[in-house]
């Protein structure tokens, strides 16, 4: 959701109703603009047709968003990762005190539910090649890289603690995070709902994979 404060106090006054309604109006615009361009694509959407979504006159948006649809795509995609990156920073506390199992069953859920809040700005990126070069490549590879960065050293940890062996943990990690995007893949195409939405088949495949890492060195 646009970062639109509609009650907001400008020093000791708060905002009057003609600011209040203006902020709603582009709050607004902002999710029409978002759910269009998800459902059918950014270059398939019209400026007119997120004015008609929320019942406004033709060219409003243009009021709000001087730069017109670039702008507001611009504004969606910002919007979105600024707080995909807030919900990853410190989403897994407590997975110390798990075992290694429902450890990565809980950083399932984590990336499940930031898939399922965030899935129209997803699908923009993943339809719409022109939009990559909005992203912040700093920002994306942070999202794209999910655990890359502190999973090889977690299972490091559980090494040392002997739930598992020695393992290459980069690799370890690379394999366990094609399987997620893999998962995530298949629902935002259509394919399927998802091959770990079952939780038993889940179950049984982060046990096999975990098995792998317990097992002794060929």
């Amino acid at each position: 959701m646009l970062n639109v404060v509609v009650s907001a106090v400008r020093g000791n006054e708060k905002m009057t109703m003609r600011q209040e309604q203006a902020a709603e109006t582009k709050r607004s615009l902002f999710e029409a603009a978002q759910k269009l361009f998800a459902e059918n694509g950014y270059r398939a959407t019209p400026v007119r047709s997120i004015n008609q979504k929320i019942g406004m006159a033709d060219g409003l948006l243009y009021h709000y968003f001087p730069g017109g649809k670039k702008e507001i795509l611009q504004a969606v995609v910002a919007e979105n990762f600024k707080q995909i990156l807030s919900r990853l920073q410190n989403p897994f506390d407590g997975l110390d005190e798990l075992p290694i199992e429902a450890a990565i069953e809980q950083i399932f859920q984590v990336w499940q539910q930031v898939f399922h809040d965030y899935q129209d700005v997803i699908k923009i990126l993943f339809r719409e090649n022109e939009v990559m070069h909005l992203v912040d490549s700093e920002q994306l590879a942070v999202i794209a890289g999910g655990g890359g960065r502190w999973f090889p050293e977690f299972l490091r940890k559980r090494a040392e603690s002997g739930e598992i062996r020695e393992i290459d943990y980069v690799s370890a990690t690379e394999v366990l995070k094609g399987v997620l995007f893999s998962h995530f893949l298949t629902i935002l195409t259509g394919i399927n709902v998802g091959f770990l939405s079952d939780a038993e088949r889940r179950k049984k495949l982060i046990a096999y994979q975990v098995s792998l890492w317990k097992s002794p060195q060929p």
